[in-house]
């Protein structure tokens, strides 16, 4: 411990403490990114990236803005990797299909490399951690915060992916940080820079829109009444550098979609979301005002509201709703957060409190405004109709550890033994939530039951997004499986794989072999692939018979596979015709 004090009080031994962290969740992200299937969604990201590199256009998919895609397609501009040029289409599946046909060979590594470019934003969001922790309280602080965020299942699972996930939680880090940096300095280049950096987000991720009702918040905490701070300043220049980091922001956003559709008038948008229709309700002659958002970040932002204010199937502790559950994300996060990081949450809560009188480590300031992001994150996300994984809520991570790294200034064995103990015992074990590597995707902390009883809480991009085909294929070849019945939640063809299979019976067992994705066996509905590619839709709950039998093998955390007897499915078809007497009888 001496030790490790002195090398944090010298620069080059602090920055070799954290590179040595990232590096590891480097490797790891590597290791992960190198074994998973293609994903539900990654699967166009990719090729739509690909897609607006060679033509300029922004309108292949809407639902997401451009930035991530179009950085992870970046590697593949210096290689032979074709995108096929396919027709526009309502599904992005298609986009990922096309480049799937005219990459076969190598597609797996072209989106290796995708995943490699999102890897990148996950290091560069550590030094930024580090950075912040360090000046906010101090290196051993800072050292402690990257530790949670390099060794965190939920992080990894995510940065070993080519999707906005993991950026717009680095985004959301680098934005607040550059607002606090403004806030205190108040200066033309922090308030440039946080433009800079704002605008990036919001070409980002659509979640990005709460990032400046944050900065106003945070202006407000840090800078209200705070005797510490030069309160004197011009009220002119101080709208003035707001003004700039709104117009830089500006600018980068539609810098970003190359300026195509802006300034196009109200009445050129047919918008369907509750929030923007009302301008196509406005009086004629206002609806000649033009906008100052390129057109593709409108309708992708529309969309995304229409879809979202759609009533939508949710999957929580097995019970089924269709407009959410306001405590989904609370949730999920006692399901999915190792049980050492919630312990040094409420360690640090406690610490808090003890010291709260004090102005020191942990101000109300500081509080709130690391707090702020995250309540109005999960806030937004719990009234929300579209609950599909803790990945909406990812950007709050950051700032939960930000809260948590104070602890390593309270290690003091002499005067704090007992509480000195546990901290260090905490993070003593957090590297334990490593061991699913490479499924990090599907970790569960073991009070949840772990990955293996991960289903029967939450499904969907938690535990299941399509990451174990890989395995199937090998468990098709090793045991010589010349035909299989599958249900695969994943939006790459498992024909691609030359997997040869049938889509199950559904409502009702048959004899045969199975291999079914999890979350289709907790009844999500979906739009399965049949053979031939094409679609086939399974209603709510058309396999949950599944549930019925135990599985023969289990790929990954997230594929079940069944070998179901003439035996076994009369044991089913008794214990249904049991249990509807014991519903008439009641």
């Amino acid at each position: 411990m001496p030790y490790l004090k002195d090398q944090l009080q010298t620069s080059k031994g602090f920055w070799c403490i954290i590179s040595s962290m990232l590096l590891i969740q480097f490797v790891l992200g590597l290791y992960s990114a190198n074994k998973l299937t293609v994903t539900h969604d990654e699967y166009w990201h990719l090729s739509v990236g690909l897609l607006t590199w060679e033509t300029g256009k922004f309108d292949y998919d809407r639902l997401n803005p451009p930035l991530i895609r179009n950085w992870s397609a970046i590697p593949l501009l210096f290689t032979s990797a074709e995108s096929d040029n396919p027709p526009y289409s309502s599904d992005p599946a298609d986009y990922g299909d096309a480049f799937l046909e005219a990459n076969l060979q190598n597609h797996h590594q072209y989106y290796f490399l995708g995943r490699c470019m999102v890897l990148l934003f996950s290091v560069a969001s550590g030094v930024l951690l580090a950075i912040w922790a360090r000046e906010l309280f101090s290196s051993s602080a800072a050292c402690m915060a990257v530790f949670l965020w390099s060794m965190s299942p939920n992080v990894l699972a995510n940065a070993a992916l080519g999707t906005q996930d993991l950026a717009i939680a680095g985004f959301f880090l680098a934005t607040i940080y550059c607002g606090w940096k403004f806030a205190i300095n108040v200066s033309w280049k922090w308030a440039l820079i946080t433009g800079v950096i704002l605008g990036l987000a919001q070409i980002t991720k659509y979640t990005a829109i709460l990032l400046p009702l944050i900065l106003i918040l945070q202006w407000i905490l840090l800078r209200f009444n705070n005797k510490g701070l030069e309160n004197n300043l011009p009220k002119i220049i101080t709208l003035a550098k707001w003004g700039a980091l709104i117009l830089t922001s500006w600018f980068i956003l539609n810098a970003g979609y190359l300026f195509q559709g802006t300034f196009q008038p109200i009445n050129a948008y047919q918008f369907q979301s509750s929030e923007l229709k009302t301008l196509n309700q406005l009086p004629p002659l206002v609806q000649k005002t033009p906008l100052l958002l390129p057109r593709d970040f409108l309708m992708g932002f529309d969309l995304q509201r229409f879809i979202m204010q759609q009533s939508h199937p949710t999957y929580l502790d097995t019970e089924w709703k269709l407009n959410g559950f306001r405590s989904y994300y609370i949730y999920a996060l006692l399901y999915k957060l190792p049980h050492a990081v919630q312990f040094l949450l409420l360690l640090a809560i406690y610490q808090w409190f003890k010291q709260r009188n004090q102005n020191d480590v942990m101000s109300f300031r500081t509080l709130g405004m690391l707090f702020t992001p995250v309540i109005l994150l999960i806030l937004i996300a719990s009234f929300s109709n579209n609950q599909l994984g803790l990945r909406y809520i990812l950007p709050v991570f950051p700032f939960l550890f930000l809260f948590i790294c104070p602890l390593a200034e309270h290690l003091d064995f002499h005067k704090h033994k007992i509480f000195s103990y546990l901290v260090i015992v905490a993070i003593l074990t957090i590297p334990f939530s490593l061991r699913y590597a490479p499924d990090h995707l599907a970790y569960f902390n073991e009070l949840s039951g772990g990955p293996e009883s991960g289903a029967l809480h939450l499904i969907d991009s938690n535990i299941d997004w399509g990451q174990d085909l890989y395995l199937l294929k090998e468990h098709v070849d090793n045991n010589e499986i010349e035909d299989i019945g599958l249900a695969y939640f994943g939006t790459i063809p498992p024909s691609s794989h030359d997997i040869k299979y049938h889509l199950p019976p559904e409502l009702r067992p048959v004899p045969g072999l199975y291999a079914i994705s999890a979350s289709l066996i907790q009844g999500r509905p979906y739009s399965a692939r049949r053979p031939d590619g094409s679609r086939h839709n399974i209603g709510l709950d058309m396999l949950g018979y599944f549930r019925f039998f135990e599985p023969k093998a289990r790929l990954g955390y997230s594929i079940n596979v069944y070998e179901l007897t003439p035996e076994d499915v009369a044991c089913w078809q008794m214990a249904v015709i049991r249990a509807n007497r014991g519903s008439y009888s009641r």
